[in-house]
Formats: structure tokens, C-alpha cells, sequence
């Protein structure tokens, strides 16, 4: 995909990264606005070519040429439904980022590790991404990034509450954290695995680990996304009055907590009931290869469930960094870009077994 086509970004999500048996990959973002331009929710549309929002993505697009971090810029009002969707479904913008109707773009890294949303909810939304854990290297490049453009743009800034944002639960240091973790085990029997308990309540006990430090648990696309195959994302709530050290230093005791409990469950399973988690991955790589039509759904099931057997060593048929790609092109925006038109559901469930079956059988 990535050779014919100049605006798309690379899936950096094929990478290695530390502990990507359970995280998969990690994220920093930066909210900031731009003194002298009111918050997006105020802006007023005027005629064409004079509106504020499309002042501020102009100036905003100034200062990241000026900046020089080497960034490709496509306006969100150029691009088509289906490239919108792909970068989407590529976590470089948001839902609202896609579908809203201001001047707006995005500005990204040709290995898409890193994004910049202009114009989103803030008139900034800085990103940088990495396989795995490497929350100390993002923070590095993201305030690096974030830097740059201070000496270009005057941030909007009160010495008493920081950053001041869109959205309160921003305002302070604008900073959100998240990783997103691939929790199977936990689901598949659930985290005490020595009482007995329903397979819910491993999940249960880390979202209330979560809560304890002010963090939330939600689905791979982040606020109002359902968790589905066992991925989740967990990131810090709270901004004003955490430093960006105490914000990492809370989701890291979490992390550690979550990654031990998910490593101890894969052990139990293996031990106690190594036949039944054969037989689901097993099963998932049987239908995945022979299927005909099958929705993203559950085909993202079945691709979790060959994850899991991959990391556990049950199967040795497919590269994890095979499935991570499928995971993402078989999303109903990549598969209307690849085939070049727009498909309807039934026919993207054919398309999408038809793609993974191919793909799979190769591997």
C-alpha cells in the first residue's frame, strides 16, 4: 500500500518493541492551543478562504515547515470518506477529527510514528507512537516536537493552571498517555486463577487498578470505543496538577501490575488447560484459513486468539508482525482503499476472509 500512495503512512505498528508479548504499542499526546485564536467550540465560520479555523490551520502549518521535523501535510477536507477512514484506522487522527466539518488537517511522519492534528478539539494535537513499551523515548521525541513549535507559536498559558485547554480535563500539562495491551489470558479464565472465578473478573480487577491512580481502561480507539479481540487501552484521566513524571510514573506501576498478571495467566492455562487454549487457536487459525466471508469482529477474535498462540509458542504458522498488519488492513476503510471503490458490508466480509486467507496461507 505504502508504494502507491504518497499520502499514506507507514504502519509502524510492525515494529519490535519492549514487552509486545502484552503491550502492543504506546502513545504520548500533547493538547495545545494558539494564543490570539479562540478554541475551536467559539470559532465562527465565515465565507470561504476567510474563516478563523482556516486562519489557524495556515499558521499552523507555517510553523511546522518552519519547525522542520519533516512532516507530510494533507488537508482533511481534501481527502476522501475512505482515506479519512484509513487514517483513522491507523490511530493518526481521531473519530471527530474524521468527521467534522471545520478547515482542518494532519500532518504526519512517513513511518506514521508521529501525528499532528490541526484544528481537532485543540487547535494542536501532537502524537508520537512506538511498538511496544518506550514511554521514555516518546517522551523525549514528543517534547522535542512540542519545543519546536513553542518557539514559533505563543501557547495559550495561565502560570496558575498550565496549558489551557478545549476540554478542562486537559487543561495543566495537556499530556495523555496511553498503551495499548493485549489482555487474552486474563479474558480467556480470568486473573485468580487459583479461586475459581469467572473469566470476567480479571479484567474487572484491572480496570479498578486503573481507577485507583486516576487512569482509564477503554477500547483500542481510545474515549467511547468498544474493547473487542482482548485489546485495551489504558491512559491517565487527569492532567491539571500532574507533572508529566508523576502522569508516566502512575501508568508505569499499573503497566507492571497488568503485564505480571496477564504473563502468570498465559503460564496457568498452559499449565491446567493447555488443550482448550490449543484447540481455540487452532480453531481460529482454521477458520481465518478457509472462511468465506467473516465480519471484522470476529475475524479480529480469531486474530487475537493466533496472537496469543504465537507468544505461547502453541502455533508457529504466522509472524506476529502478519497479524498486526491484518488486524489493521482488514478494517472496512483499508480494505474500499485497496480495492479502490466502495464496497458494501456483505461484500467487505468476502473481501476481508478472501484477504486474510492469502495472506495467512503464505505466511
Amino acid at each position: 500500500m505504502t508504494g502507491t500512495d504518497s499520502w499514506l503512512p507507514g504502519l509502524w505498528m510492525l515494529g519490535d518493541g519492549p514487552e509486545q508479548d502484552v503491550v502492543v504499542s504506546s502513545r504520548m499526546r500533547l493538547a495545545r492551543n494558539v494564543e490570539g485564536f479562540r478554541f475551536k467550540s467559539r470559532q465562527e465560520h465565515a465565507e470561504a478562504g476567510d474563516s478563523e479555523d482556516e486562519r489557524l490551520v495556515v499558521r499552523l502549518r507555517e510553523a511546522l515547515a518552519e519547525a522542520g521535523p519533516g512532516l507530510r501535510y494533507v488537508s482533511m477536507t481534501e481527502l476522501g470518506p475512505t482515506q479519512r477512514e484509513v487514517l483513522f484506522e491507523r490511530h493518526l487522527v481521531s473519530a471527530e477529527h474524521v468527521n467534522d466539518k471545520h478547515a482542518r488537517g494532519v500532518a504526519y511522519s512517513t513511518d506514521g510514528t508521529t501525528s499532528v492534528m490541526l484544528n481537532e478539539e485543540d487547535h494542536l494535537r501532537l502524537q508520537v507512537f512506538a511498538p511496544g513499551l518506550e514511554l521514555g523515548a516518546l517522551d523525549e521525541r514528543v517534547n522535542a516536537l512540542d519545543d519546536a513549535l513553542a518557539e514559533r507559536l505563543a501557547y495559550s498559558f495561565n502560570s496558575r493552571y498550565g496549558y489551557l485547554t478545549s476540554c478542562p480535563t486537559n487543561t495543566g500539562t495537556g499530556l495523555r498517555v496511553s498503551v495499548m495491551l493485549h489482555l487474552p489470558a486474563l479474558s480467556f479464565r480470568g486473573a485468580d486463577t487459583g479461586s475459581g472465578s469467572s473469566s470476567e473478573k480479571g479484567i474487572v480487577r484491572v480496570h479498578k487498578a486503573a481507577q485507583r491512580l486516576g487512569l482509564t481502561v477503554r477500547g483500542a480507539h481510545g474515549e467511547s470505543s468498544r474493547a473487542e479481540g482482548d485489546f485495551y487501552q489504558i491512559s491517565n484521566q487527569v492532567t491539571l496538577g500532574r507533572s508529566p513524571q508523576e502522569a508516566v510514573a502512575d501508568l508505569q506501576s499499573v503497566l507492571d501490575l497488568v503485564i505480571n498478571f496477564e504473563r502468570k495467566s498465559r503460564e496457568y492455562v498452559l499449565k491446567d488447560d493447555r488443550t482448550r487454549i490449543e484447540d481455540v487457536v487452532w480453531r481460529a487459525w482454521a477458520i481465518l484459513c478457509h472462511a468465506r466471508r467473516i465480519t471484522s469482529r470476529e475475524a479480529l477474535a480469531h486474530l487475537s486468539a493466533l496472537r496469543l498462540g504465537v507468544w505461547l509458542g502453541v502455533m508457529d504458522r504466522a509472524e506476529v508482525s502478519t497479524l498486526h498488519a491484518l488486524m489493521v488492513r482488514m478494517q472496512p476503510g483499508h480494505l474500499q482503499h485497496e480495492a479502490g471503490r466502495e464496497l458494501q458490508p456483505a461484500e467487505r466480509d468476502v473481501v476481508r476472509a478472501e484477504l486474510i486467507r492469502d495472506n495467512l496461507q503464505k505466511a
